[in-house]
């Protein structure tokens, strides 16, 4: 929502109205209703004590919202959601019906960071949802190559060569499937799994992670280093650019594959 534009406000407030109304008078049974962005409002509702007495009531269309729909705040109370030059605040926010915030086991800022000011919030329910089974995929990138023929060598070695084309090829496809069922390694299934993600990407991240938190450990102690910040920066740049480059790399890819179309 657009910061101090009062109708900007309004409106989205009528459209969430107007969707979560529509949304259970469809469904003709109890629903859960969830709603977590930036809203760009302060309150002591979620800002906590911070909050001054001047920017009190500017939310106003948010409380009616939860009043009318009966939603609640996840966070706790005062959690920081922003960052930025001038200091923190709390104006994204995680909003629920109150029968899915009796089911909430945690609600708090997620603490792994990709570069943005504001910080992603990960909220955990416990709720009896039908078990998903993923099969697993073969790590063909982390494969044995050098292990795999010497399997193949040695299991063709004492097999019979009479017969048709067909036969033999059957033979050999028998040999090569068992080689790399047997010795390829399998990812853990997750439904969350990002296929093009690298081990490369994970070190960045990591390495963006530590100097952007040392920098803002040293702001927050009034001590900025405009050399630390800069390199935070550039970190976060080569993380971002190293994720673009890998995501089209691995759609070329996917689509270079006949077996794909």
């Amino acid at each position: 929502v657009a910061g101090k534009d009062e109708e900007a406000l309004r409106t989205a407030m009528r459209q969430l109205h107007a969707t979560i109304g529509s949304f259970r008078n469809s469904t003709g049974k109890r629903t859960y209703v969830i709603l977590a962005g930036d809203f760009n409002r302060h309150d002591q509702l979620w800002g906590g004590d911070d909050v001054t007495g001047r920017r009190q009531g500017e939310a106003g269309p948010i409380i009616d919202l939860m009043d009318e729909h009966g939603l609640l705040s996840l966070l706790p109370r005062g959690t920081k959601t922003w960052e930025g030059p001038g200091g923190e605040s709390t104006i994204d926010l995680t909003l629920a019906s109150a029968q899915l915030a009796d089911e909430m086991v945690h609600c708090g800022i997620y603490p792994t960071e990709h570069g943005s000011d504001h910080r992603a919030i990960q909220a955990e329910f416990d709720l009896a949802m039908p078990e998903r089974t993923a099969e697993p995929r073969l790590l063909f990138k982390n494969a044995p190559w050098n292990a795999i023929r010497e399997r193949v060598k040695e299991k063709l070695s004492p097999l019979p060569w009479d017969g048709d084309v067909q036969t033999q090829t059957d033979r050999l496809m028998d040999v090569v499937l068992d080689a790399i069922h047997d010795l390829v390694p399998r990812a853990k299934p997750s439904p969350y799994a990002k296929r093009w993600w690298t081990t490369d990407l994970t070190k960045l991240r990591r390495t963006y992670t530590f100097w952007r938190n040392l920098a803002r450990a040293r702001r927050r102690a009034g001590q900025r280093i405009d050399s630390l910040e800069d390199r935070a920066k550039e970190s976060g740049k080569e993380y971002h650019d190293a994720i673009k480059r890998q995501k089209k790399t691995h759609w070329d890819d996917f689509l270079a594959d006949g077996t794909n179309i």
